[in-house]
């Protein structure tokens, strides 16, 4: 195993199958449906989740048995079958991504144990040595990284048109984000009070535009 190369993609319309069945099955296509990729399901049966996700028109559920077609101008492939080494060999031969639920022989990529908070995503690895390690720094990020920067994240997405566009020197730009991050913004966001944040933030902006 050498899954030692860390990505964040955008697969917004991009084809990705998933086909066996299995605990983490479920997850994989919700997770592939909220990243706004083109999800089809290809199995004979489905558990009520998918079910419920395809009913919504987030999924496209085939009742059927997976076959070599299903690769054709995909991105990535997900399978949990008995199937895993040939669906593997034949994803590398047309350069599809594959991952094969916990059968890392059969990977081209894996999965880490990952924390959200809004547009803060941390992914966690092992390069699949010890999953239970990724889960508890997941459990630590959880009790220390709260929803205070996913807010903090949504208000800089909404001024970062006007940094990016008032303050063209990209040294004060970047000493500007620095303050930020380092501000009292967060304390103050993670104790409600937003008010007060944003206006350490707005402050903040001012002094570096002065300065320009």
């Amino acid at each position: 195993m050498n899954f030692r190369y860390p990505i964040f993609l955008d697969l917004r319309g991009k084809k990705c199958v998933v086909t066996g069945e299995g605990f983490e099955v479920a997850a994989k296509v919700r997770a592939l449906a909220e990243a706004s990729a083109d999800v089809r399901y290809i199995n004979p049966r489905a558990v009520p989740e998918i079910e419920a996700l395809a009913s919504a028109g987030s999924v496209r559920w085939e009742l059927r048995e997976f076959s070599p077609e299903d690769l054709d101008e995909c991105f990535l492939v997900i399978t949990c079958s008995g199937r895993n080494a040939e669906i593997f060999r034949m994803a590398e031969a047309r350069n599809v991504l594959c991952n094969a639920v916990d059968d890392p022989a059969n990977c081209r990529y894996s999965y880490g144990s990952i924390h959200r908070s809004g547009d803060l995503t941390i992914g966690i690895s092992t390069n699949g040595i010890a999953p239970a390690i990724a889960v508890r720094l997941k459990q630590k990020f959880q009790r220390e990284i709260g929803p205070e920067y996913g807010e903090l994240l949504e208000e800089l997405r909404r001024i970062r048109p006007e940094i990016t566009s008032r303050i063209t020197d990209f040294e004060k730009r970047k000493q500007l984000w620095y303050a930020i991050a380092d501000s009292e913004a967060l304390a103050l966001l993670r104790r409600g009070e937003h008010e007060s944040a944003l206006r350490i933030i707005r402050q903040l902006i001012d002094a570096a535009l002065s300065s320009t």
